[in-house]
């Protein structure tokens, strides 16, 4: 992408984070004081509307032609109001893998999915990847998805299919933020799945694990403000509790922590929209982007939760709509020692140059 493009993107990019700020504000103050966080069908019904349920794809495939800049944008406004949504498993992931692949033979047409208050439904695509026969895995979203689109890396060459979730049985659960997922066994070797390349298969991976740097950027920037905001109302013994050194101590290391996540964040998203996915800086970035965040996480969730005392863990607080998810998303996709391992292997065994990563 050239220095041009960029700046366009980064133009759209800020104009759709103001667009998503004020949807997902709005769907926030709609949230039910509960465990369970559901899809609200009605901002999937407007993301849907406006383009922003389905950014990344080409205009053929029903995209809007967008990249990973405009994309983080919605992603990030949505983790940082605490609405819960399948962004990243419907358009990063399963909307990429589709494209990627081609319509798969054994793709099946979207059915079973929740209808929305209109009464119409919403064809909402989740995404997972099988790695070996009759091995169970968890798929988020499931309970409320059309479809699956599955990356079958079980055998020898890597395939790809979409299947309909009404033609899955799985164990419905909740994740540790209360979003739907369940658990099910996947077919694999199925026929007419459409054979894809290993990098494809890497490249899930890595979407996988930069969608959700970008989702716990979001949050932690969220958490730190409401930090900030409770520390500055709270008054004990006469003062605000800001006032005291110990709080100013947690409140400036939520702070910290949030902005180096922010700062790792941005940088691995500039460089994939640059050079794509495949580049040696990318995986770099990218694997220091989910290794980065996830370290911050505990620190960030820990301070925050100290700072606000009980009423941070009540259902009618906001402060754990943003810190249960975080915790969540700090394991998906490859923990944060697993990406740490991946730094150092980029590193030594691959084709990054230290030096001229951390001075670029």
């Amino acid at each position: 992408m050239t220095n041009e493009q960029l700046t366009d993107a980064a133009e759209v990019a800020a104009e759709l984070r103001t667009v998503a700020a004020d949807i997902f504000t709005d769907a926030a103050d709609r949230l039910a004081d509960t465990v369970a966080r559901t899809l609200d069908a009605q901002v999937w019904a407007t993301l849907e509307e406006t383009g922003l349920a389905r950014l990344t794809g080409s205009e053929d495939s029903g995209g809007s032609d967008a990249g990973w800049l405009e994309a983080a944008a919605v992603l990030g406004e949505a983790a940082s109001a605490g609405v819960p949504l399948p962004l990243l498993e419907h358009d990063l992931l399963a909307g990429w893998l589709r494209d990627a692949a081609g319509p798969p033979a054994s793709a099946e047409a979207p059915t079973g999915s929740p209808a929305d208050a209109a009464g119409s439904t919403p064809a909402i695509s989740t995404a997972a990847e099988a790695v070996a026969t009759g091995r169970p895995v968890t798929v988020p979203w499931l309970p409320a998805a059309a479809s699956v689109v599955v990356l079958d890396s079980s055998g020898e060459r890597p395939q790809v299919y979409e299947i309909a979730a009404s033609d899955l049985v799985f164990d419905e659960r909740t994740s540790v933020s209360g979003e739907p997922q369940a658990v099910v066994v996947l077919p694999t070797g199925v026929a007419g799945a459409v054979e894809v390349s290993a990098e494809v298969a890497d490249e899930f991976r890595y979407r996988g694990a930069l969608g959700r740097a970008v989702q716990m950027a979001g949050a932690g920037e969220a958490i730190s403000q409401l930090c900030v905001e409770h520390v500055t109302t709270r008054v004990q013994f006469g003062r605000p509790i800001g006032k005291f050194q110990a709080v100013q101590q947690l409140v400036t290391d939520v702070a910290s922590e949030a902005a180096l996540t922010r700062t790792i964040v941005d940088r691995a998203v500039l460089t994939v929209a640059e050079h794509g996915m495949q580049d040696a800086r990318s995986r770099f970035f990218v694997a220091a982007a989910k290794a980065c965040a996830g370290g911050a996480a505990e620190t960030i969730v820990r301070n925050a939760h100290q700072i606000h005392g009980a009423i941070g863990t009540t259902l009618e607080h906001s402060l754990q709509r943003r810190t249960r998810p975080v915790m969540g998303w700090r394991r998906e996709f490859g923990s944060t020692a697993e990406w740490e391992t991946r730094i150092e292997e980029l590193v030594l065994d691959g084709d990054a140059d230290l030096w001229e990563l951390v001075t670029a």
